[in-house]
């Protein structure tokens, strides 16, 4: 129809548009969690995409209007977004393994509970970091800076120019170097208590053999963990919000320093 030719020069570069949005609905902190609909989600990336599309209407490459060529640009255009998720992702995530090797080292591990973020089972240790992180993360502002890095990536690559070589590997395997780094300061003070315990349990166990350190040393090593995991709960905060903060620069750097077909 004559009418909606207009309306139709507009389908493929605003599904782009959407496809860019989506991307950060797979991975994001907070937006990517199981417990949102998929029909909420997708409704949520239309909305944001209509709402970003009159800005980014007249920045877009030229691409081929066939089905070979659109396939590619729907894929990368999804890999912006997600890049842009995971790498807000990560101080969460390496918060949790820290909690995972907290609660393994107390004998927590099969102490476990459902994460309806990731609908997976986790221990009770890694549970309650998860959370104090992901709270740290809102409250830093991560969510409104994650969308902000998105933003702006329409700016620095049209919709449809996004190259291969622009995914940020390095970047990727620097920040798993920092969050493991991280992870093992936040698990190091009840890991260096329960090491403690473990090792006055061998003494008494050399000094009065009548003693079960078994059943004792299991519930004095939960204990113990739990206390200096309580303890340290001001000093991990501090540092989860010192690494969220480290990780949105990071992330604004890498948005700022996109350019077209990886020039």
């Amino acid at each position: 129809m004559p009418g909606l030719e207009p309306l139709l020069a507009h389908v493929v570069p605003f599904a782009f548009v959407v496809a860019r949005m989506t991307g950060l609905f797979l991975f994001a902190p907070m937006v990517a969690s199981l417990t949102i609909p998929f029909q909420v989600k997708a409704l949520l990336a239309v909305i944001m995409g209509a709402a970003v599309y009159p800005a980014v209407s007249t920045q877009f490459a030229d691409v081929p209007l066939d089905l070979a060529g659109l396939t590619p640009i729907l894929v990368s255009e999804l890999l912006i977004g997600l890049c842009v998720g995971v790498i807000a992702s990560v101080p969460v995530m390496m918060l949790q393994m820290g909690g995972h090797v907290t609660g393994f080292q107390m004998g927590l591990s099969m102490a476990t509970v459902y994460n309806p973020e990731f609908n997976t089972n986790s221990d009770v240790i890694g549970e309650t970091l998860f959370y104090l992180g992901f709270a740290v993360f809102l409250a830093v502002g991560g969510v409104e800076a994650t969308y902000a890095a998105l933003l702006t990536t329409f700016d620095n690559v049209p919709v449809g120019a996004m190259a291969t070589s622009s995914v940020p590997l390095d970047t990727f395997v620097g920040l798993a170097n920092s969050g493991f780094e991280m992870a093992l300061r936040v698990s190091g003070p009840a890991m260096a208590m329960v090491f403690l315990v473990m090792v006055a349990m061998g003494f008494v166990t050399k000094t009065m053999p009548q003693i079960n350190v078994m059943s004792i040393g299991f519930a004095v090593k939960i204990v113990v963990g739990l206390l200096a995991t309580a303890v340290s709960l001001q000093v991990i905060a501090n540092v989860m919000s010192d690494e969220t903060m480290r990780v949105l620069v990071i992330l604004g750097e890498w948005v700022r320093g996109l350019s077209p077909h990886g020039g």
